[in-house]
Formats: C-alpha cells, sequence, structure tokens
C-alpha cells in the first residue's frame, strides 16, 4: 500500500510519482506488446502520422499487459487512494504526438474521486514532453483564477496571465522506463515539446458511487462518451476476483459490454 506520506502529497497536491515500479525487462515486455498492437490496429510498421494514435479499451488487447490491473503495484495505488471498492473506469493506449494544451476536468470528477496511472514506456524529460502539472490545481477556489486553464479547447497558441502556454509555472513529471505516474485529471496539466510516438499506457480508476448526484453525474459522463466506463468482457469473465470486482459497478448500472 502506497505510505501516509504519499497519500498526504497526493491529496495537496493531485499527483504522484513512483519511481522504478517495473524492471527494465517488465517494461520491454510492455512496450513490445505494446506497439504490436498499435502496429496491428492501424495496419502497418511504421508510425509516421501527425495526429495521436489513441485506443481504449488497451490492456485487454494483448495477454502481456491483460493483468496490469491486477499486479499488486498497480492495485495498491486507487485502494490506497480511494478505498478497497473502488472500480475501473477503463485502460487506455496511446502514440502522442506534438504538444497537449494545457486542460482539467471540470465536471464529474467534481463530485467523485477518480485516478488516472500512468506508464510511460520511454524516457521522457522537460524538453521533449514529458507531463507537466500546475500543483494543487485540483483544488478550486472562488473565484477559481485558473479557470481559462481547464477549458480542453485551450490554444496552444493563446496567452494566459501575460504568459505563453509554455512559461506558466508547473512541474515537470520526468519520467524513466519503470517509473508510474499517479494523478487526477481535475488537476491542470498538459506537454510540451514533445515529438511523435510517445507511448504512454493508463489505467483509470474510480471512487465507490454513494450519492444520488455522484450516480447521476456518473450517468452523465457515460452517455457522453464512447468507450469510457464500458467493462471489457474478458474483464467480466475474468479467473481473477479481483477483475471481476473492478467491473461490477459499471455491470449493476448496465452500461455497455466490450467484446474486443
Amino acid at each position: 500500500m502506497l505510505t501516509q506520506n504519499q497519500i498526504d502529497h497526493y491529496d495537496a497536491f493531485g499527483f504522484l510519482k513512483l519511481p522504478n515500479l517495473f524492471s527494465t525487462s517488465e517494461i520491454d515486455e510492455l512496450r513490445s506488446a505494446s506497439l504490436s498492437v498499435m502496429r496491428e490496429l492501424r495496419g502497418t510498421d511504421d508510425y509516421t502520422t501527425a495526429a495521436n494514435q489513441s485506443v481504449q479499451p488497451w490492456c485487454e488487447r494483448h495477454p502481456a499487459m491483460q493483468y496490469l490491473i491486477d499486479d499488486e503495484r498497480i492495485h495498491q495505488i486507487p485502494e490506497s487512494l480511494l478505498g478497497e471498492d473502488f472500480w475501473l473506469d477503463g485502460t487506455e493506449g496511446h502514440l502522442r504526438v506534438g504538444d497537449t494544451a494545457w486542460h482539467g476536468d471540470t465536471d464529474v470528477t467534481g463530485v467523485l474521486g477518480w485516478v488516472k496511472v500512468a506508464i510511460y514506456l520511454d524516457p521522457l524529460a522537460s524538453e521533449d514532453g514529458c507531463l507537466r502539472v500546475i500543483p494543487g490545481s485540483h483544488r478550486w477556489n472562488q473565484p477559481d483564477l485558473l479557470a481559462p486553464l481547464r477549458a480542453s479547447d485551450t490554444s496552444l497558441d493563446s496567452q494566459w496571465f501575460g504568459l505563453q502556454s509554455t512559461e506558466i509555472p508547473s512541474v515537470a513529471l520526468e519520467t524513466r522506463p519503470g517509473d508510474v505516474l499517479v494523478f487526477t485529471e481535475r488537476i491542470i496539466h498538459g506537454a510540451f515539446g514533445g515529438g511523435v510516438g510517445r507511448h504512454q499506457i493508463c489505467a483509470s480508476f474510480v471512487e465507490s458511487i454513494k450519492t444520488e448526484e455522484q450516480e447521476r453525474k456518473v450517468m452523465e459522463f457515460y452517455k457522453s462518451s464512447n468507450y469510457s466506463m464500458r467493462p471489457v468482457r474478458t474483464n467480466v469473465e475474468s479467473d481473477r476476483p479481483r477483475i471481476r470486482r473492478m467491473v461490477q459497478t459499471p455491470l449493476s448500472l448496465g452500461f455497455e459490454v466490450f467484446d474486443i
């Protein structure tokens, strides 16, 4: 389980970096599996596109990734931050291209704890596209002085507070393969200076629904999305009890089951 200091850091600042959680050989296996599925889905060996290649659901598409959410090193994260009755929103695979503008969720994560766990399979530094976050921006004040940065359509060319996007004070979460990043979608985050094909695997986990307002927000989010909160059949029928448990909430709400 995470330490109390780690939990306090996440609560205060909205993110956490866990260095060297996976070995080099484990990351090599994940990279090989992930890239093979990406190649198969796009139908070509070379990744030369000018746009992101993003796939949901993801980890369930290859045996080397399908049990990642049940690995104790991953499972401990939402269990520590959300409680043992957390559930799985979904998994994602990405090959990132270029910059990602500042953004931060303003809706459903405002009423429910929502944790994203991200594994970057390539080394990333501040100058070549690592994730950047604005610490503490997951906790809103009134008035919300950072509101202009939360919109998902924030222009990369815009100036905010007299600053370019890359000049906004932030923390660059530089990573080496094997590191794991944890953050809430409520935190304002972005990436700048990156090249083509930055490789990322993610899983998102949600706090147990306890109120009618939380259920209403979850239902609204589900109806507005195409992939989120839809359990994969292999997880529904998994021989691993913890994986089956992670998809019980969306099943009980009657959400669509994906066959992949």
